[in-house]
């Protein structure tokens, strides 16, 4: 026999053991003697909302369910409140709360095929809109040292939703008031350094300017592109002018911040208050920004003021 198909085969008898081995394996972690169903309730509930959440696990054999232990999603907080519903004499369940696990310990026998635990407990929900995966961890012996591993894991789900926008409409009209009062102190800034009139002279002559200059680059016309030029002094100067109010405001611009970050942000955190399609859930740290600026932009065009390009 030749060298090479002496390796051929060595290499196929060393994969075949190898997959009688996997499958050996796989099929001893996956023959628990344990099955189960479990049900959450509510299943959808509020952003940083404190909630009764209610469990339901089902024993679906053919072992008995004897300890469980719940794995926390992060971002609950306040979790207390532990109370096992009403059962039979028989099953004598204890519930506790470690660290970041629930843990239910039964009698020594456990229950058996088609019975049921129920229990109750208190959380406030997380600040961030999402759906939340509980880990439930179940185990024959009715013992809680061996739920670090557990036989068998199933998982249940709850959905964290933004249920009111009292939140988002409240940073809407306070971004709202800030712009109104933010551009009618730059109108009175204007009427101070410029005057209005003039000020509405000058921004639609450099309107114009603007418009001149970029259709002639576009027709390539370079005799109007020069005579474009000779008047750039003086829309500089209309510029210069006409900046002056905002240079003032831009000092006064700070209360936008002001309120964002030392307001606004410790009241709400990170607490989603809006959720937009494509975007996401958004909290008070992308929400404020939004509605400032386009607030902003909307009521300087109410008011006729409009930003001067340099």
């Amino acid at each position: 026999m030749k060298v090479q198909s002496k390796i051929a085969i060595i290499l196929l008898i060393t994969i075949m053991t190898l997959s009688v081995v996997s499958i050996f394996v796989a099929s001893a972690n996956a023959s628990g003697n344990l099955n189960a169903q479990a049900t959450i309730s509510p299943k959808n509930s509020g952003v940083d909302q404190a909630t009764t959440y209610t469990f339901s696990i089902a024993n679906a054999g053919p072992g008995n369910l004897g300890a469980v232990n719940i794995t926390i999603p992060s971002g609950y907080k306040k979790v207390n409140n532990l109370s096992i519903a009403p059962e039979s004499a028989s099953q004598g369940w204890n519930i506790s709360l470690v660290n970041n696990y629930i843990i239910l310990v039964g009698s020594n026998s456990g229950i058996a095929t088609g019975q049921n635990v129920s229990f109750s407990v208190d959380a406030t929900n997380p600040q961030v809109y999402g759906t939340y995966k509980w880990a439930i961890g179940l185990n024959e012996n009715a013992t809680a040292s061996v739920l670090s591993t557990p036989e068998t894991t199933i998982d249940v789900s709850t959905s964290i939703v933004i249920n009111t926008i009292d939140a988002a409409l409240i940073i809407f009209a306070i971004a709202t008031g800030i712009a109104f009062i933010n551009t009618l102190i730059n109108r009175t800034l204007i009427n101070y350094f410029v005057g209005w009139e003039q000020y509405r002279v000058m921004q639609k002559e450099m309107n114009e300017y603007r418009a001149e200059t970029m259709a002639a680059a576009r027709a390539n016309d370079k005799k109007q592109v020069e005579k474009l030029k000779k008047r750039q002094s003086q829309i500089n100067a209309m510029q210069s002018k006409m900046m002056k109010p905002q240079m003032v405001q831009f000092g006064i611009s700070f209360v936008y911040i002001i309120v964002w970050i030392f307001v606004l942000t410790p009241t709400y955190g990170t607490t989603s208050l809006v959720y937009i399609p494509g975007i996401g859930p958004l909290s008070v740290v992308y929400w404020y920004p939004i509605c400032s600026f386009f607030l902003g932009l909307l009521v300087s065009r109410i008011i006729g003021i409009m930003p001067i390009e340099p």
